[in-house]
């Protein structure tokens, strides 16, 4: 069956009915009929009815969640499919994940396992419950980000990625490299809630609403999905060293003891101009003002967070 197409499947309990989108990019073996019928088969056994699809472009996506009229939607790929389909601009059903990538970050913060088995489970019989997202307006547009805000060398390295997927870790390591060889710190303003709360050089700052971003860095251990909060942190370093170090603190989860300024807030704005990347998204080189948007989302997950 080509890509795109509707396929029918099997019937289950009478008035429980999903939608099945099959991200054709990032299904583990490639194979997203294989991936659509394996999974159909495991909704079977929860007696759902189902349709499902492969979507390969954006447009599939979205004409998929348009057509729900009121059924769950399961979307079955990485922390990136999720991404587009919240800023699709479409409203927006209720959503399962059943995770396929590398990171799955956003999986991991709600309590869904990696495994099939489990996950389709959860997608099918867990209640729907409210994730919040961070709303980014930079450069006269705005987006939604699930994980965080990037701005500084992480944002930059990720600029200069040009992997075929986000699971090259050659590439992740060459971009990195590129913008560890050519940093210097950053000039930082920043502002939350109104008040200043950081002026000064850094090498990176997130602004986080969930614990994990990026390929699966610890960068907000405290976070939690549904506070209508989202924490900044600044992490300080003068030099590429204490900048590699720095980052590595983040990716072991240690950084909120060290050299990191850390504040539970519900907007902040970025008064100077930095590389930003909003989740696996690069923004170029600006200002950006960040607001939580509480609830934004419902996504079946086993428990409250």
């Amino acid at each position: 069956m080509a890509r795109g197409s509707r396929r029918p499947v099997a019937v289950g309990r009478p008035g429980t009915e999903v939608l099945l989108a099959v991200n054709g990019n990032a299904s583990r073996s490639g194979d997203g009929d294989r991936v659509l019928t394996e999974i159909s088969a495991h909704l079977r056994g929860q007696r759902v009815q189902v349709s499902g699809e492969v979507t390969a472009s954006e447009s599939d996506l979205r004409r998929l969640l348009e057509s729900a009229a009121g059924r769950r939607v399961v979307l079955v790929g990485g922390d990136g499919t999720l991404h587009t389909a919240v800023n699709l601009g479409v409203p927006l059903p209720e959503l399962a994940l059943v995770p396929t990538g590398r990171a799955n970050n956003v999986a991991r913060a709600l309590g869904i396992p990696s495994g099939l088995a489990e996950a389709v489970r959860i997608a099918a019989t867990a209640p729907a419950r409210p994730l919040d997202v961070l709303r980014v307006d930079t450069g006269g547009t705005h987006r939604y980000s699930v994980e965080a805000l990037s701005a500084g060398l992480q944002a930059d390295a990720r600029a200069r990625y040009d992997g075929e997927n986000s699971g090259d870790l050659g590439a992740g390591a060459r971009a990195f490299a590129g913008a560890l060889r050519n940093f210097r710190p950053y000039e930082v303003e920043l502002r939350a809630d109104g008040a200043p709360l950081y002026s000064g050089p850094a090498a990176q700052v997130f602004l986080s609403n969930l614990p994990l971003f990026g390929f699966g860095f610890q960068v907000n251990p405290l976070a939690r999905v549904r506070d209508g909060m989202l924490e900044a942190i600044v992490l300080q370093a003068g030099s590429r060293a204490a900048a590699l170090r720095q980052l590595l603190s983040v990716y072991r989860g240690r950084h909120l003891d060290g050299a990191a300024v850390f504040r539970r807030v519900r907007r902040a704005e970025f008064e100077s101009p930095l590389p930003l990347t909003s989740d696996g998204t690069p923004l170029g080189v600006g200002t950006a003002s960040v607001r939580v948007e509480p609830n934004k989302l419902r996504v079946a997950a086993p428990w409250n967070h």
